[in-house]
């Protein structure tokens, strides 16, 4: 129905008489200092030579879109600008006084470790946005940058309005608007039909998934950088599946039968982007992103995401334990119950947890959070059966499970007499226990707690975590690891005096890797495996940029009252089969086509640009 996804920036006469220049990409690279990759807005003529240069002063303005690579540092000058719409661009660094314009689907991904000079002004103009600094760490990111960026000239303060996430060892810093909506649905294949935008973090169910799509989605966009959660049922059980777009804008043009036309339950969050390496507990130094520690009351830091966990009955019997981990920043998963399967100890000693279909009750309930499902925690054996059951009984309810934890600590070799046992006879029991662990569920494996046991010396325990640590890395079906020192203190992480001791040292500085690896991801789950292909939309500067002389303003089409407080109406009696407004950044708002009468009373005042069957009108809101 709608042209949907060429993002356009409009360069009217009254926008200043700066100097312009539109990326072209028309030498067929993607460098940033080609000046035979640009073009003047006005007149089209390439910059002349050695005017834009690496670490010299840029005193004009730049609009770039698709992918552009700058191997050396930008220098923007105090009249110096970067906008980038429906773009993306990959650098060093950013050095200067200028500003940079991020407007829709616009990307800045900078390398050195110091990317952006404090005196540079960052203004967000739309959620679909994001810098990420790949060698900065957030805390970092935030102590030299926090007062550098902007929306609508208002400075931007975390987290309320400004998000400051992981990345691996770097950092994403992205807006926190409201009303941001990174989904949108669509009612028949091919992005056509119906369309409606979906918010963040709240949860869409029934008739409140707006513009009447419940039941009626066929196809959507996810912008990168987000989790969504669908399901068929509104608590989230039924068909569901979680989709991540990590890396790259997730475009699935037709939903298989599984969720076409289904869909009942929406829920879209920020993707949080760690390592494996976490930390059994909210250990600190560690050099790790994640941890969690045996319940749902602790929370994110800025280097850090919480994983928050239902450690028992009392942590998933009511809507309120639903809002809290809805709450957590960051988290974009839930740990089911702590070794539900032992009736003596445990979740599983209170409340009738360790009867399989009690704890599933309850674990049903963690489906209202809208992420995504890491299976109960088993001990070390119930993994192949008090947890086998819980699966099978779930995938006869219709009960999604994502991850699968488990708990080791090679109790079946007899660990009481063998304290000194052959570290590679402990790491060899170790794979071969994941190894079955995978072969049974098929799903990714998140251990928990693991450890050499507290019956072994320090030597054995760290000799194991030498060997083990390469295989979690390296191991796909591995997600993410904790190691737990056992309660015997034999292998801590901290001596005394709080400083590290061997293994301490080994843990902190073992290089993690990405815990979910594809820049595009479609969670397997006990109800489903089935992938997609992704769709891919093709980018071309000259959609993306439209100068004055090429807008075709129509001159017989006009619009009235202009300027207008709350309505413009069209003085066009054909049938209205495309209508767009758009503001001078590109970002457009899609009008559903009803009449010719338009309400305008929400916009800012400003200038416009009224898109309307593909004739463009100028008109001012007052």
């Amino acid at each position: 129905m709608k042209n949907y996804f060429k993002f356009m920036l409009m360069f009217v006469g009254l926008i200043s008489s700066a100097q312009q220049y539109q990326w072209t990409g028309a030498s067929g690279d993607i460098d940033f200092f080609n000046e035979l990759n640009w073009k003047d807005t006005s007149t089209s003529e390439i910059p002349s030579n050695n005017s834009i240069n690496p670490g010299e002063n840029i005193e004009f303005e730049l609009f770039i879109s698709c992918e552009v690579s700058a191997e050396n540092e930008i220098y923007l000058g105090e009249n110096g600008k970067i906008t980038i719409v429906n773009g993306e661009l990959n650098g060093d660094s950013i050095n200067g006084l200028g500003s940079i314009i991020l407007g829709e689907s616009s990307y800045l991904n900078l390398e050195n470790s110091y990317p952006l000079h404090e005196g540079l002004s960052i203004t967000f103009e739309s959620n679909k946005s994001w810098i990420r600094l790949l060698n900065l760490e957030p805390n970092s990111a935030y102590y030299y940058y926090h007062d550098n960026f902007f929306e609508e000239n208002q400075l931007l303060s975390y987290p309320e309005t400004l998000r400051v996430d992981n990345y691996y060892n770097g950092s994403i810093i992205r807006p926190n608007l409201e009303n941001n909506s990174l989904l949108t649905v669509f009612s028949d294949f091919n992005l056509n039909g119906e369309f409606a935008n979906i918010t963040t973090n709240d949860v869409h169910i029934d008739e409140f998934i707006p513009d009447n799509l419940n039941d009626d989605i066929s196809s959507f966009i996810l912008k990168k950088g987000y989790m969504a959660t669908f399901a068929e049922n509104n608590d989230g059980s039924g068909n569901s599946k979680v989709f991540i777009a990590s890396e790259e804008d997730i475009v699935i043009e037709e939903l298989s039968n599984y969720l076409n036309n289904k869909i009942s339950f929406i829920r879209v969050i920020p993707w949080n982007w760690v390592s494996k390496k976490g930390t059994a507990g909210d250990v600190q130094y560690m050099n790790n992103d994640w941890f969690y520690k045996w319940s749902n009351n602790g929370n994110s830091d800025l280097d850090r995401e919480y994983t928050p966990m239902a450690w028992g009955k009392g942590a998933a019997d009511d809507n309120n334990d639903i809002e809290i981990i809805k709450s957590k920043y960051k988290s974009t998963h839930v740990l089911g119950f702590n070794e539900p399967d032992d009736c003596n100890g445990q979740s599983g000693q209170y409340g009738n947890m360790c009867v399989v279909d009690t704890s599933l009750t309850y674990y049903k309930n963690l489906l209202k959070s809208g992420v995504r499902m890491v299976s109960p925690a088993c001990r070390q054996g119930a993994a192949f059966d008090w947890l086998n059951e819980f699966n099978s009984k779930a995938i006869e309810a219709n009960i999604r499970i994502d991850v699968i934890a488990v708990h080791w600590y090679d109790w079946g070799s007899n660990p009481q007499n063998s304290p000194n046992a052959n570290p590679q006879d402990v790491y060899n029991r170790f794979v071969n226990y994941l190894d079955s662990v995978y072969e049974l569920y098929g799903l990714p494996i998140w251990i928990t707690e693991f450890n050499a046991n507290r019956h072994r010396n320090e030597w054995v325990h760290r000799q194991f975590l030498q060997l083990a640590l390469p295989f979690l890395e390296e191991t796909n079906y591995i997600e993410r690891y904790s190691f737990f020192p056992p309660t015997t203190q034999v292998a801590n992480f901290f001596d005394s005096n709080n400083n590290f001791t061997q293994i301490g040292e080994l843990y902190n500085g073992f290089i993690s890797t990405k815990s979910i690896a594809e820049s595009r991801y479609v969670s397997s789950s006990n109800l489903d495996s089935e992938n997609y292909d992704f769709d891919q939309i093709e980018c071309n500067p000259d959609d993306e940029f439209l100068s004055v002389n090429s807008l075709g303003l129509s001159e017989e089409i006009f619009v009235y009252p202009n300027p207008s407080n709350d309505y413009i109406n069209i003085n066009y009696d054909e049938e209205i089969w495309k209508l767009q407004i758009i503001n001078m950044n590109g970002e457009k708002i899609n009008i559903k086509p009803s009449n010719s009468s338009i309400d305008v009373s929400f916009l800012s005042k400003g200038i416009y640009i009224l898109n309307f069957n593909n004739n463009f009108i100028k008109f001012i809101k007052n």
